[in-house]
């Protein structure tokens, strides 16, 4: 960079990504542009698990049951594996985890750029692959930092935008003379109690699409129509239709999980012994936590989600000071059945009759 520069070449170089995630080279994947949002930070890892796909997206992401897209319940263990060394990841991620609000302030030390308590800046965590974004950065102003220091753990994320030109150095993708637009994303690991909270305010907002999964996948709970993507990104550009390249895919969530929880224990749990505190706390979040994203439909009106998760902890709050105990996994569960489709709530009258 620095040569092209003093040769006077630099500026005569557009680098423009031409799409809001990174392309491959691949030869095979030259027509790809449209991919699910939740390998954002981690495309090397999409491009290996769909290596074997005989075409790839183009135009639309498609109906997610049909079987071209099956390949991606093809779950490799390789890039759950990290490259750098084991010494160099505790020195980030903490060479001692004593309770899961230490791994708050790492996620937290992650965001803000500041070192850790041992002295150490965060450049990676195991879901994200690279230093913070442009993008982020507009997240951060609103609140991202604060919401990962009370518990909700953000791997992924966007901003609502509206019309922004194409050439925006933080949000701008596509060719020139273009706009695009976003609808403002979160996804985030956090407890069941926030969970059970979460599930409760999100009934007085009816453009938000969510979806909830713990690890193993025997609580699933969303409000979306599980066979139909959602477009969270797309562009308007001079002489071409409409590009959507970024869609939240329910069934694509599904395997997508199996890799984000699975780094809890391949990357961040290993680098401590067996039965050491630090590896209990990571298998705990693992265990407990749930994997939540959600999606504000009403981009025009900028960013709703940090109102939900701050009405989340009051609600949370005030069921710890005025309620009785209660069995927040039955919680769940109910909130469960309240949002099965149609098609669920007559087979399941059909097995009572």
């Amino acid at each position: 960079m620095e040569i092209l520069k003093q040769l006077g070449l630099w500026k005569c170089l557009d680098l423009r990504k031409m799409l809001p995630w990174k392309s491959t080279a691949n030869h095979h994947r030259q027509k790809e542009d449209v991919r699910p949002i939740f390998w954002a930070s981690r495309p090397k890892s999409y491009v290996y698990r769909t290596r074997e796909w005989d075409e790839f997206p183009n135009g639309r992401w498609g109906d997610s049951s049909s079987p071209a897209f099956g390949e991606l319940k093809d779950y490799h263990l390789f890039y759950l594996k990290s490259k750098s060394k084991s010494e160099d990841l505790r020195q980030m991620w903490g060479e001692e985890i004593t309770c899961v609000e230490d791994v708050y302030e790492i996620f937290s030390c992650y965001l803000s750029g500041q070192e850790n308590r041992y002295g150490h800046k965060i450049t990676k965590l195991p879901w994200n692959e690279e230093e913070i974004s442009l993008e982020t950065q507009r997240l951060i102003d609103l609140g991202l930092i604060d919401i990962n220091k009370k518990g909700m753990l953000t791997i992924n994320s966007q901003p609502a935008v509206n019309g922004e030109p194409s050439s925006s150095p933080s949000v701008g993708w596509g060719s020139p003379n273009g706009y695009v637009y976003q609808k403002a994303y979160l996804e985030f690991f956090t407890s069941r109690e926030n969970v059970a909270a979460l599930l409760e305010v999100l009934t007085d907002y009816p453009l938000v699409t969510y979806h909830v999964v713990n690890h193993n996948g025997r609580e699933d709970i969303t409000n979306a129509d599980r066979l139909k993507p959602i477009a969270v990104t797309w562009g308007v550009f001079p002489g071409v239709e409409i590009l959507q390249p970024t869609v939240v895919d329910p069934e694509s969530f599904m395997y997508w999980k199996d890799e984000a929880f699975g780094l809890w224990l391949e990357q961040w749990g290993r680098l401590y012994p067996e039965q050491s505190p630090s590896r209990q706390v990571i298998n705990h979040i693992h265990d407990t936590f749930y994997l939540v994203n959600l999606v504000d439909n009403d981009y025009p009106k900028g960013n709703i989600l940090f109102e939900i998760l701050d009405k989340m902890q009051r609600r949370r709050e005030e069921k710890r000071a005025t309620e009785m105990p209660h069995n927040v996994d039955e919680e769940i569960s109910a909130k469960k059945l309240k949002v099965s489709n149609p098609k669920d709530e007559q087979d399941m009258a059909w097995q009572l009759q």
